[in-house]
């Protein structure tokens, strides 16, 4: 049986956030809010409480915290600690944030996508991979309102809800998200999937001097393909064929070695709008196979499941499949963006406004994944919500003594040597 309590509202200068502190001195030494306030052109009077940039940043600090909605911005607001911390004498209420986001336009949301390219290239300058994987996906985002740019389309969870459809690109190696587009939701998958992709390898840090690209069908696409050879790049693209399963029927298929029911097929084919033929792999599995009388097996009756990709990789049919099934992972990034860190959530009725947004969210979530990559090498998977729960949501009361500020931490809390660790890690950080 419990024990019996009261409760009183008088304590000062607590927290549940405490954790935040790290991503914010992570951002700063970055210069985050001096690259927006040098590049977002959006001009407010010089007697504004709050400039563009400081909205961004205040809504990237949010979203880190966990809200959802942008009434949830309430619970920062009402956040003595963090808003001593961050020096944020004033704090915008849902409907200021809502109008300060109205003001972006698509020259605007740009201005910020380079913001955040700015931010990679300091981060790669610290720690780079040579050779990189970039997953392109595309994702539904319904809404409940009448949101600008929300409409009927590819909603395979509510067939008929009103829906956004952004496009994204992770970086494999480490997770974060190279670049995003928000649309329409009338938008198909691949729309604008070619210059989509010459905007993602402008982005690319100068390091990199290796990229293989992996999509699913939406993405089999000839302008794509000619894009990808045209820069070196490899690509391994799940195949959509009208009649496809015709064409496979008709190659030859041998046993893959040691995966019993596994067959499998190569061939150069050119589809009708293609100037020259490419390498196609196909796997098939068995996946029914009738007995009848005297027989083990009526061949007749055999029934496959079929995957086939268009690749200039030399790995062979069951590696490339093996290799394409890896990309599975970057729809965990994708729910993690969504559901981990609100992108798409926080809406307002102006479609750039939301656009802003969605990029704000995404900005957020690489921040993290940036600090955990450079900084934390035991935490470098962890999830967001995983993350959020042993370093962001911690309880701390803020003291001041002698002109010196003190976060206090429970002397019981049991991540002391990593909260430690990562202090220190970002402290000595320093970019040009």
């Amino acid at each position: 049986m419990m024990r019996k309590y009261y409760v009183t509202f008088s304590e000062k200068n607590l927290t549940g956030n405490a954790g935040l502190v790290h991503l914010g001195r992570f951002a700063e030494k970055l210069g985050i809010q001096k690259m927006l306030d040098k590049i977002l052109t959006i001009q407010r009077g010089s007697t504004a409480d709050y400039q563009v940039s400081d909205a961004v940043i205040m809504l990237m600090m949010s979203v880190l915290a966990g809200i959802k909605h942008m009434a949830h911005t309430v619970m920062v607001k009402n956040d003595e600690v963090l808003r001593a911390i961050f020096r944020w004498d004033k704090f915008p209420d849902a409907t200021t944030f809502g109008r300060i986001f109205r003001l972006f336009s698509p020259s605007h949301c740009m201005e910020l996508a380079e913001v955040e390219n700015a931010a990679r290239r300091k981060v790669w300058s610290k720690k780079w991979f040579g050779k990189i994987t970039l997953d392109m996906d595309s994702t539904v985002r319904g809404v409940y309102g009448s949101q600008e740019g929300a409409e009927k389309g590819y909603n395979p969870k509510k067939k008929g809800q009103k829906s956004y459809h952004p496009l994204l690109c992770f970086v494999a190696e480490n997770r974060e998200c190279l670049h995003n587009w928000f649309r329409a939701g009338g938008a198909y998958s691949a729309n604008g999937c070619v210059e989509f992709m010459k905007e993602c390898f402008a982005r690319l840090p100068k390091r990199v001097w290796q990229v293989i690209v992996r999509g699913d069908s939406a993405f089999f696409q000839g302008g794509l393909l000619d894009f990808l050879e045209e820069k070196g790049a490899q690509y391994m693209i799940k195949v959509k064929l009208r009649g496809l399963e015709r064409l496979l029927e008709s190659k030859e298929w041998r046993k893959v070695k040691n995966r019993p029911g596994f067959e499998s097929a190569e061939f150069e084919f050119k589809c009708s709008d293609w100037e020259k033929a490419r390498r196609f792999v196909a796997i098939r599995e068995v996946i029914t196979c009738e007995a009848e009388e005297d027989l083990l097996f009526d061949l007749s009756k055999v029934e496959y499941a079929y995957f086939c990709y268009v690749t200039n990789m030399g790995l062979s049919p069951m590696a490339s499949h093996k290799y394409y099934g890896q990309r599975a992972t970057s729809e965990n990034w994708i729910e993690w963006c969504k559901n981990h860190m609100a992108s798409g959530s926080i809406l307002t009725q102006d479609f750039w406004a939301n656009s802003a947004i969605f990029q704000t969210c995404i900005m957020a979530y690489n921040l993290m994944v940036w600090m955990m990559w450079l900084n934390d090498e035991a935490g470098f998977r962890e999830e967001p919500n995983t993350i959020r729960m042993w370093l962001i949501s911690v309880p701390a009361k803020l003291v001041t003594r002698s002109r010196r500020w003190q976060l206090k931490l429970s002397k019981n809390y049991p991540f002391k040597k990593r909260w430690t660790y990562l202090e220190e890690s970002i402290q000595s950080l320093s970019f040009a």
